[in-house]
């Protein structure tokens, strides 16, 4: 028995079967020899997963095993390359900048706000001292990346300093550049210029005011550099009705099904409704006090979202977009008082879904699987490769692209429960080593005990 009990601790003991996944993918590969590939996730992958940063996204092989992949977020909206504009500017005398005056008396604006003329712009004060140049940028403004100076004597010597400034509404203005120096020299069939201003701002109106009192040439043209951001077009949305809520202080709850990165807001309200919103999120990641109810954390007070019909046309208030991604499965929308719509609003959630990039090791064809609480690892490091293959192809290279198939479940529900820990077997087997040594000398102590006494009674007469 006790040679049984020393087999049996020591025997090793397997380690449980490999963590498995709750569903699949069959992927659809577009090329057969390409050696990397790319795989755009939809809503139902994002569904089954259970980590936050999709950890547990994979691919396998054929035979099961994992291959080299990672997950990336959607790629941000490149810009194309910059365009160069003409720019709309106009000369102001110098006093403009004085703090008692009032510039909705020195230009003339129509009612997009759009500089029509200055009038009190005298030319022959211009004339005496180096004036302001106000530019207008109007819906280029969060686009400007440069202002570019063109002086009318492109040969003049000059050395000059300006100060950038903005403003949204002409009254109020931020400096934006405390000196700007603008330089044209000439010597001998050679020229040092500088006549380009970077701008860090978004607001509608700039101004260059003079450092010095006099000594500017006239001047030619402003243009400005324009970044036009590319935007895919790949835009998903969720649609979500109310799961509870109404007039009350709570609001309206929803709940989305898996972890989709949030970018933008929209609600579908009854016909000609103007409602002002507080949107909150919360997750079972960041409970309350009471370990239910969720933590909602505000994401945007005071927005102001509407549906119009008029002639037979259903117009809508625009999508609100978030400062960053949000991945909350829970969100909540609160009316200002007295103002919540007749019925529960339409939430949608707009996203740009993430992709897949994996390589082909092992034997085709490779399943997609998602869904496991007890992944841990971080997934292969592919960046280095992807970033040295866009220095050599170009930016704009991508791997093969391969499909999702249709989903099917793999392990199920079970792949969403933790593991047990795994059990100190050293510790099992010294205290199994113990419990022998114990039970092997209270052996030989009884066995000495029985000696003694069957000697004890050999010896009597």
């Amino acid at each position: 028995m006790i040679k049984r009990l020393l087999w049996l601790a020591l025997l090793p003991m397997s380690a449980q079967a490999a963590d498995d996944f709750a569903r699949q993918w069959p992927l659809q590969l577009s090329q057969a020899d390409a050696g990397a590939y790319r795989v755009t996730l939809d809503a139902p992958v994002y569904a089954a997963a259970y980590w936050r940063d999709l950890r547990d996204v994979r691919v396998i092989d054929a035979d099961g095993r994992p291959v080299a992949s990672a997950v990336y977020a959607a790629d941000t909206p490149v810009s194309a390359p910059l365009r160069t504009v003409e720019l709309q500017w106009f000369a102001l005398p110098a006093a403009a900048t004085s703090a008692d005056d009032d510039l909705s008396v020195v230009v003339e604006r129509d009612a997009r706000g759009r500089l029509l003329s200055i009038r009190n712009a005298i030319a022959g004060s211009i004339g005496a001292a180096d004036p302001i140049w106000l530019v207008d940028l109007g819906d280029d403004a969060s686009r400007l990346r440069a202002l570019s100076v063109d002086w009318a004597d492109p040969d003049a010597t000059l050395d000059l300093g300006y100060r950038l400034e903005g403003s949204d509404d002409l009254r109020g203005w931020q400096v934006l550049d405390p000196q700007v120096r603008l330089l044209q020299l000439n010597n001998q069939g050679r020229a040092l210029r500088n006549n380009r201003i970077k701008v860090h701002s978004d607001l509608r109106y700039l101004r260059l005011v003079p450092l010095q009192r006099a000594g500017a040439p006239a001047l030619g043209g402003l243009r400005g550099e324009l970044a036009d951001v590319r935007d895919s077009g790949d835009w998903q949305w969720q649609e979500l009705q109310a799961e509870t809520g109404g007039n009350g202080k709570d609001g309206y709850l929803y709940r989305l099904q898996g972890r989709l990165p949030v970018q933008r807001l929209d609600v579908r309200m009854p016909a000609n409704s103007a409602v002002s919103w507080t949107v909150s999120t919360g997750d079972p990641d960041r409970p309350a006090a009471d370990d239910r109810t969720p933590q909602w954390r505000p994401l945007i007070r005071g927005w102001n979202a509407w549906s119009l019909s008029e002639g037979g046309t259903q117009q809508y208030s625009a999508p609100l977009e978030t400062s960053g991604v949000i991945s909350d499965r829970q969100w909540r929308l609160q009316a200002e008082p007295g103002a919540a719509p007749a019925q529960a609003p339409l939430l949608r959630l707009g996203y740009r879904p993430g992709s897949v990039v994996f390589l082909a090791q092992g034997r085709a064809p490779y399943l997609l699987v998602a869904g496991s609480a007890n992944v841990t690892e971080t997934q292969a490091a592919l960046d280095p490769m992807l970033d040295a293959l866009r220095a050599r192809n170009g930016r704009e290279w991508q791997p093969a692209i391969a499909a999702l198939g249709e989903g099917t479940v793999r392990a199920g529900d079970v792949a969403y429960q933790p593991a047990r820990p795994p059990r100190d077997w050293k510790n099992l087997l010294l205290w199994a080593v113990l419990v022998l040594g114990a039970l092997l000398v209270a052996g030989f102590a009884f066995s000495l005990i029985r000696s003694g006494r069957k000697d004890g009674t050999d010896t009597q007469p």
